[in-house]
């Protein structure tokens, strides 16, 4: 189960590779192979502040792991998936930043 969760907060960073702040009010140049880019600012605000409470959920999830199975390994592997967590929340808060400077 703790690898499960691991898994899930790298699908969550991934599914940020196309959430990109600054191309919210700037003309794209599309290729066929591009991402499409629907989301309005608030859309992707609210997308990517539940992405950051999905992360610290996830986390929260492992703590009660390592509380009922007070194992070495478990508990070093619940540490880092908090590490992972708080890395990714911390990236996602860097874009919900820079998506409150961008002008509507």
């Amino acid at each position: 189960m703790i690898n499960e969760l691991r898994v899930t907060v790298h699908v969550i960073d991934m599914l940020q590779l196309t959430k990109d702040p600054t191309l919210i009010n700037s003309p794209l140049i599309s290729t066929k192979n591009s991402p499409e880019r629907t989301l309005t600012k608030m859309e992707l605000e609210r997308y990517l502040d539940y992405s950051s409470e999905l992360a610290s959920i996830i986390a929260k999830v492992g703590a009660l792991y390592s509380q009922s199975l007070p194992d070495e390994v478990v508990v070093k592997s619940v540490n880092e998936i908090e590490t992972l967590c708080t890395g990714l929340s911390r990236k996602i808060w860097q874009k919900i930043m820079i998506l409150n400077q961008v002008q509507d």
